[in-house]
């Protein structure tokens, strides 16, 4: 059974919504080895706005405690959809 064309413009638009959103609100792009400034924003690590960098992820298989010893102590920051140990940089 076809769909009308009215319906199937419809679906289109709500497929093409989801894909915008989905690759929007999903996860953060940021990785191990990155640097966030102040509002956890992924910037370049030679930025002067640059204030931690991300060195461990906080999820999967590999995710470890952040340290909270030394003389860089990490702090868990939230970044986009994911959460990393990050230490001062």
């Amino acid at each position: 059974m076809n769909a009308p064309a009215g319906h199937t413009r419809l679906l289109a638009c709500a497929l093409a919504s989801a894909a915008v959103l989905t690759a929007s609100c999903g996860g953060s792009g940021a990785k191990v080895g990155d640097c966030v400034d102040s509002g956890n924003h992924v910037v370049d690590c030679s930025s002067a706005k640059a204030t931690q960098k991300l060195v461990s992820k906080q999820s999967g298989s590999t995710a470890i405690a952040c340290v909270q010893i030394g003389d860089k102590p990490q702090t868990q920051v939230k970044v986009g959809g994911d959460t990393f140990c990050a230490e001062p940089k």
